[in-house]
């Protein structure tokens, strides 16, 4: 996704066409022509105006509540595995140790291997590894012991929460925003702007200020959306501070 830079260079972009297409029209079409068609004009303008403004409102609330929903998951995954590392206390020993170290090991990988990974549009699948070996240590743990089954069955159902996050969290890393919906907002939103172009104003300051506008709230609502659709990349992203700060949590709970 992109950079504050790079959203900020498009809506530029996105404002100066604005301008010199409200500037080439002037030359080419005058203004005196194009005022009678504005009440025609007008009325399709506002109806285009209308659908495209539902249409875009939808979207960003929808991106807006995605966004909401990867945060929330980072916390609960977060909360899973501080759950794993606790329980891990009534395990036998050296299952007991193990499984604390590799709940530390899992922060530490996501963390530092996972989230640069994702922010770079990239796979890593460092924390699974991991959580592999956890659930080796938790069968092992089953197979020394049966005197410990409320502290297996805690665990195990803490390790189930943790891996459901966890594939949530991926799912939600890869899900894009179909390519048929860019098309909608990309063209509605060129179709709204240019219609507002069409329209004849004799004083040109006001027709000016109007267009810029609306290319305005129009540009910086489609980068917000293309933002916001991918929670772990971009400017907006969702961070990983839960973890870190479990990570240190459980760090300094390992020290003697």
């Amino acid at each position: 996704m992109l950079s504050y830079g790079q959203s900020t260079f498009a809506i530029v972009l996105s404002l100066v066409t604005a301008m010199l297409l409200v500037a080439i029209l002037n030359r080419l079409w005058p203004i005196a022509n194009r005022k009678i068609i504005n009440e025609v004009n007008a009325w399709q303008m506002g109806v285009l105006g209308t659908t495209y403004g539902v249409i875009l409102g939808f979207m960003l609330f929808t991106v807006w509540t995605d966004f909401r929903a990867a945060e929330i998951d980072v916390a609960l995954e977060t909360a899973s595995l501080l759950n794993v590392h606790h329980i891990a206390a009534g395990l036998p020993m050296p299952q007991r140790d193990a499984m604390r170290g590799l709940t530390v090991k899992y922060a530490d990988a996501v963390v530092n291997q996972e989230w640069p990974a994702m922010q770079a549009q990239q796979e890593s699948h460092a924390g699974e590894v991991v959580l592999g070996q956890m659930w080796q240590v938790l069968i092992a743990a089953q197979a020394k012991t049966s005197s410990e089954t409320s502290s297996i069955d805690h665990l195990t159902s803490a390790m189930t929460n943790l891996d459901d996050r966890r594939r949530m969290r991926e799912e939600q890393h890869e899900n894009k925003l179909p390519s048929v919906l860019w098309v909608l907002l990309i063209v509605g939103g060129m179709a709204t702007v240019l219609s507002s172009c069409l329209l004849g104003n004799d004083k040109k300051w006001l027709h000016y200020a109007q267009v810029l506008a609306l290319a305005f709230v129009v540009s910086v609502t489609l980068a917000s959306i293309a933002d916001l659709a991918r929670p772990f990349e971009g400017a907006v992203a969702v961070t990983a501070t839960p973890l870190q700060r479990a990570l240190v949590f459980m760090q300094q709970r390992a020290v003697p």
